[in-house]
């Protein structure tokens, strides 16, 4: 699975200076913030402006609309995902790890979980989104690799993009019916992963 070219947010204008690109951080975390404690519902382009401090039109002037808002967000959110995937070690268990390191990504970001779970998935922050997880699985098709040297390489990448689309399905299942990921389907989904990556690769 080759990696696909990262997309860039979606925004009015790109700050180039110091001072502006620190406007434009803060306004998207309020932008979490505002995610984490209130909700999806909360995320308008006058809330995030009101509750950042800044005008309304300062918030206009880099992203057209709160979808762009939260298409950032989605970004900076996988961004940490890919430095967990790529944080794994070559002895850890490539199902069972990713999974564990994963829900607590997801336990430690609730305006990720918002995101997901409060009706701002749409269509086009699955396409801003799917990039990232064609990197993720890179990482783990690197680890499945080392643990299983003779296994044909494009089988490697297959069964990764497997597990991580898997995962990315069960995970948001397991934190939609717990707020810290329910723990039997947790635990049932690790079983799964385990399984799927021993019977197609031998790894155990």
């Amino acid at each position: 699975m080759s990696s696909a070219a990262a997309p860039s947010p979606r925004l009015r204008r790109l700050p180039q200076q110091h001072r502006s690109r620190r406007r434009l951080e803060h306004v998207l975390d309020t932008a979490d913030a505002l995610l984490a404690k209130e909700g999806a519902e909360a995320l308008t382009m006058t809330r995030i402006a009101d509750a950042a401090g800044v005008s309304i039109g300062s918030v206009y002037q880099y992203f057209p609309d709160k979808g762009a808002v939260a298409e950032a967000l989605a970004l900076r959110y996988l961004d940490e995902f890919k430095e967990v995937a790529a944080a794994l070690q070559p002895g850890d268990d490539p199902a069972g790890a990713a999974l564990d390191a994963f829900a607590e990504a997801f336990r430690v970001r609730p305006g990720f979980r918002a995101m997901w779970f409060g009706g701002l998935r749409t269509e086009s922050l699955r396409d801003v989104t799917r990039p990232g997880l064609q990197d993720i699985a890179g990482s783990i098709a690197q680890l499945l690799a080392e643990r299983a040297p003779q296994a044909d390489p494009e089988r490697v990448r297959r069964v990764a993009a497997m597990t991580v689309l898997t995962a990315d399905a069960l995970l948001r299942q397991a934190f939609r019916a717990a707020p810290d990921g329910d723990p039997a389907l947790l635990e049932e989904t690790r079983t799964l992963l385990r399984g799927y990556v021993r019977d197609q690769l031998g790894v155990t």
